[in-house]
């Protein structure tokens, strides 16, 4: 019974295979790194992960490494069983001139056979594709404050291929040497950043049979951003039930770090009544505030801050807009956000007038993002 891999199906087994997150690697070890997508040609792909362009370029001369791999699996593919299973491999290249080959197999979930009207064989399809990554670990001077350090960097190259016996082809071929030299050279004619320096990530792909380059996602390293926190709250102030609207806005400069520097505004309602009318009247006033905002420290490291997720808030408002006499004309305010469970959050208040005087204590629940 002959095992092959039908044509018709590389669309479907690319979708599926190709969608998977890098086996043994954290996807969280990849935030960092540019990301680039090849089209190998039949149904074959190539992902590569880099921290730098600089980094990219000195394990560019990829087909010598597929070419060692070919060679190395041959030796062990004689003890394989020949079956429709998916082939994972994982590949290093140690420091004492030694290769490193870990292979396991996923089960496919199910078996087709292919009948012909004129009899013959039936042919059993293979209907999933194998993968083979390539771990390239080096080490990399960082400076941290007043030191070098030399810590440990990857460069990842992810093929998803029909067959792993394809490597060797695709090595005499030179196809993935090709990708990568055309990649690097339109990363250097990118119009917009120079994405050379160190600094920038970026997602660059390229369509099948097109070496038209295709940026996304290009951005720093750091990647500051704003994340904005509309929430309602209800409060008790001077004895009184009172609604709230808050806006804040928090200026993250680092994705990867845990701060971030707020401005906020706050209307707070208020209702009194007129005892010489018997009505009820709504009056608001309204607070602008700058403060810091402590986002999740139990994320890891690697990982982009979860802004979702605030541990701790301070800030300091002053009125800006008042009705009513509720307030003075020079009131501040100082809050905290003490304690977050999903969408609520606890923020006692103090509110005084110039230097921490007529000081009146308040406390709100918000509930919002």
């Amino acid at each position: 019974m002959k095992i092959i891999i039908a044509a018709m199906l590389y669309v479907s087994i690319l979708s599926h295979a190709f969608a998977q997150q890098l086996p043994g690697v954290l996807p969280s070890a990849l935030d960092r790194h540019s990301k680039y997508s090849f089209d190998l040609g039949k149904g074959n792909k190539m992902l590569v992960y880099a921290r730098t362009v600089q980094d990219l370029q000195k394990f560019q001369n990829i087909d010598s490494v597929l070419a060692l791999f070919a060679k190395e699996y041959k030796e062990i593919k004689s003890t394989l069983a020949e079956n429709t299973n998916a082939r994972i491999a994982t590949y290093k290249l140690l420091d004492d001139n030694q290769h490193q080959l870990d292979l396991r197999e996923q089960v496919a979930a199910k078996q087709r056979f292919q009948f012909r009207t004129n009899g013959g064989e039936p042919l059993l399809i293979k209907d999933v594709q194998d993968t083979l990554l390539i771990i390239h670990t080096f080490l990399k001077p960082i400076q941290k404050k007043s030191e070098t350090v030399q810590l440990n960097e990857h460069v990842y190259f992810y093929l998803v291929i029909n067959y792993l016996d394809d490597i060797e082809t695709l090595a005499k071929n030179g196809i993935a040497n090709a990708k990568i030299s055309l990649a690097l050279k339109d990363v250097a004619q990118y119009p917009h950043h120079n994405l050379q320096k160190t600094g920038f990530r970026y997602n660059l792909t390229y369509a099948p049979d097109s070496d038209k380059p295709s940026f996304k996602a290009v951005e720093t390293q750091n990647s500051p951003f704003i994340a904005i926190h509309p929430s309602f709250g209800l409060g008790v102030f001077r004895n009184q039930w009172v609604p709230n609207f808050q806006a804040d806005f928090s200026f993250v400069p680092n994705k990867y770090k845990n701060i971030g520097y707020t401005l906020g505004w706050r209307s707070m309602f208020f209702t009194e009544r007129n005892d010489l009318t018997g009505r009820n009247s709504t009056q608001s006033n309204r607070f602008v505030s700058v403060g810091i905002t402590f986002y999740d420290f139990r994320r890891p490291k690697t990982g982009a801050v979860n802004t979702n997720h605030i541990l701790f808030g301070a800030y300091l408002g002053h009125s800006v807009l008042r009705s009513g006499d509720i307030f003075d004309k020079n009131t501040w305010n100082f809050s905290m956000t003490i304690t977050t469970k999903g969408m609520f959050k606890v923020q006692p208040e103090i509110y005084f007038n110039g230097f921490f005087k007529n000081v009146m204590p308040g406390i709100r629940v918000q509930i919002g993002l």
